[in-house]
Formats: C-alpha cells, sequence, structure tokens
C-alpha cells in the first residue's frame, strides 16, 4: 500500500514539474513576442547611449523606500496597467523591458514594472544622478494612481511642468482641474506649441480629439448655439494655419482629410466661419468631397456647408462681412494690438472685407477702402 502511495506522489510530482516547465516555456515565448520600449536607449552624445533597462538597482531600491516611508500605497499589477495607459497612454504590458520610459526626453518618467511605481528624473537632481526629490515621487505617484487632490495642489505649486507634461506631452484629459490649470495659461498664439499639444506625435500626427474637445469647454464654456456670433475666448486662433499645414503637407498627417473636417467643425462649434469658408471658396469641389463623406457625422459642418454658405444674396464676394459691436462702433487698428493706431473708427453695420482671417486680429478693408485690423469677436457675417 505504502509503495501504490509513493508511486502515486511520484506521477504527481512529474506532472507538476512537466506543468512548471511547460508554464516557464510558455512565458517565454510570450516574452520573445513582445516588443522592446522604444524610448529605453537615449543618445547621450558623442557615441555614448544609455540604456534604461541598466538603471540602477540601488537608485530604485532607494526610491521604492521613500515611498514606503511615506506609507504609499503601490497599486496592484492590474490597476498600475491600467493607469499608466489612461494617463500616459503607453500600454507598458507590451514591452519586453522591466523598465519601461515613458516619452523621449532629458528628463523623463520611467515605469517600473516589478515595483509598479513611477520614477522621475528630476533637473534638480542632475548634480546626483541617484539623489531623489522625495516628494516629487511621493506627490506625483500619489496624483497619477490615485487622483490624489491634495498631490495635485502639491504639484500645482512645486513642480507645474510636470503636470503641463501630463497633458501636452501625454494628452492627459480626464481631471477637468488639471486641464483646466494647464489650458488657461496656455499660448495658443504659438501655432508650433498649438499644433504640439493637439497631436499625438507619433509617425504620423493624429488628431487628439478629447484635448480639442477640452479647450472648447476651458476656454470658451462650450460650444455657441448656432453660428449667430463667434464666442468670446481664445484657443483655436491657430486653426487656420493648422488646417493650411495639413492641406500642403498630407503624408505627415493619420488621416488628414478627416483631421481637417475635425478642425472646422471645432471651429464652427464656437461660432468662426472664416477658416471654412475659405476652403470652400478657395476649392470649390469641397463642397461636394464633403456631402459624399456625410461631412464625416459632423453636425455644425453639415449645417454651415448646406444651409448657411454662400445663402447671401446681397453679396457678391464670399469675404464680405459686417462690423458688429455693441459700442456702436468698433476700431480698425493699423497692427494687431489694442494700443495700435486707430486708422479709422467703423460703424456697426458698417460692411467689410475680410482679406485675412488668421488669428484673433483679421486683416479688413472697409467701405472707405482703408486697410488694418479687427479683433474677430467684432466682426460678423
Amino acid at each position: 500500500m505504502k509503495r501504490i502511495i509513493f508511486n502515486f506522489s511520484l506521477i504527481l510530482l512529474i506532472i507538476s514539474c512537466n506543468k512548471k516547465e511547460e508554464k516557464q516555456r510558455e512565458n517565454l515565448k510570450i516574452a520573445d513576442n513582445l516588443k522592446v520600449a522604444p524610448y529605453n536607449i537615449t543618445d547621450l552624445g558623442d557615441g555614448l547611449e544609455y540604456n534604461y533597462d541598466t538603471l540602477s538597482v540601488n537608485y530604485i531600491k532607494k526610491v521604492k523606500t521613500s515611498l514606503l516611508n511615506r506609507q504609499f500605497k503601490f497599486p496592484d499589477e492590474q490597476k498600475f496597467k491600467d493607469k499608466v495607459l489612461e494617463v500616459f497612454n503607453v500600454d507598458i504590458y507590451e514591452y519586453k523591458n522591466k523598465n519601461v520610459v515613458l516619452r523621449p526626453a532629458m528628463f523623463t518618467e520611467i515605469a517600473i514594472k516589478e515595483n509598479k511605481f513611477i520614477l522621475i528624473e528630476d533637473p534638480e537632481t542632475d548634480d546626483n544622478k541617484e539623489a531623489i526629490n522625495d516628494d516629487l515621487e511621493f506627490y506625483y505617484n500619489s496624483y497619477v494612481f490615485y487622483g490624489d487632490k491634495n498631490a495635485l495642489n502639491w504639484l500645482k505649486l512645486n513642480n507645474k511642468e510636470e503636470l503641463k507634461d501630463l497633458v501636452i506631452e501625454y494628452g492627459y484629459v480626464s481631471d477637468f482641474e488639471l486641464l483646466k490649470f494647464v489650458l488657461e495659461k496656455f499660448d495658443f498664439d504659438n501655432e508650433s506649441s498649438f499644433e504640439k499639444l493637439i497631436f499625438d506625435q507619433n509617425e504620423k500626427l493624429e488628431i487628439r480629439e478629447d484635448i480639442l474637445e477640452g479647450i472648447l469647454l476651458v476656454n470658451y464654456g462650450g460650444k455657441s448655439k448656432d453660428l449667430s456670433y463667434a464666442k468670446e475666448g481664445n484657443g483655436f486662433s491657430e486653426i487656420g494655419h493648422i488646417v493650411g499645414n495639413i492641406r500642403n503637407n498630407p503624408n505627415l498627417y493619420s488621416n488628414p482629410n478627416k483631421t481637417i473636417a475635425i478642425l472646422l467643425n471645432k471651429d464652427l462649434e464656437v461660432g468662426v466661419v472664416g477658416n471654412t469658408e475659405a476652403i470652400l471658396i478657395k476649392n470649390p469641389d469641397y463642397k461636394s468631397y464633403l456631402k459624399k463623406n456625410k461631412y464625416f457625422n459632423f453636425q455644425r459642418l453639415r449645417d454651415y456647408v448646406e444651409l448657411l454658405y454662400g445663402q447671401n444674396p446681397n453679396s457678391e464676394n464670399e469675404s464680405i462681412y459686417k462690423i458688429n459691436d455693441p459700442n456702436g462702433y468698433t476700431n480698425l487698428r493699423k497692427d494687431k494690438s489694442s494700443t495700435s493706431d486707430i486708422v479709422e473708427k467703423v460703424k456697426s453695420g458698417d460692411r467689410i472685407e475680410v482679406l485675412d482671417n488668421s488669428g484673433n486680429w483679421w486683416y479688413v478693408q472697409t467701405k472707405s477702402g482703408n486697410k488694418g485690423y479687427v479683433y474677430k469677436t467684432k466682426i460678423a457675417n
């Protein structure tokens, strides 16, 4: 009987070992099929490189110990994966690397998979590569994984650049308080900065529709009721230039035609019609193209093109607008500034021709023949 039990136990042990070996082979096979993290090797210059897979074990341990001393609650694997994907738009478990650099930068953020936290490279500790900014590590991880408001407030006061990066570099928009903090101080008149904000910087630029929606809510308080007026606000002033860039270099953008439609529709949602009108004037076939593509399912774009564009029977030129200022007149300025010299006082209701509608200050010509700049909210069609 003892012999039978022994033999049976031996068989179970062999089966268990075989299963363990099979599981190990399966894990190795999965690892072989995983990708290599794209930003883990950084160029240090002079032919030198650094591989973040070799990040000092002692350095990682020091940061982990610092977090433990602050009683940071390390997330479980699923929460760690989900939050990194939500906040940084990176699925770190697609990669075989144990440390995953989340973006290329001089001082970057690194997901430490084994210990489940984000290690921040802090410029303030650059003289000592393994020095730790204990406060930054704790508050940053507390905000990223738990949305801690005290952590957010600390970062606003002490490390606002890290918060800006979450929105501008990674496109994180789920926290409206963070989004408002970043967008209210953003320079929307800087074309290159605006393009970086609204596009994911992949092999081809891909539009961030959620960022555009955030700008609409934060900077304009939502979309206008209709197209009878332009809403006050600054956020979409460079859309005309970006649309021009896409038309001139479509190969740089993912789905360029739909991207243009997205931008024009967003412009129209705050009541700005000039950029859409300019394209329709310069490209007569564009209207039929939009119709063929069902306006990419954008209702405001459809409404403008089908119901309003070209419907003014008194206008021979589609670039004709009127001054609409509650003060009864507005100032035609020599330059794009409210302190610039006044060329002419133009009465509300007077017709003007818009020569350039890019940016916040539109270049116009009055019926008297004078040319100059008028702020776009003082103009209606």
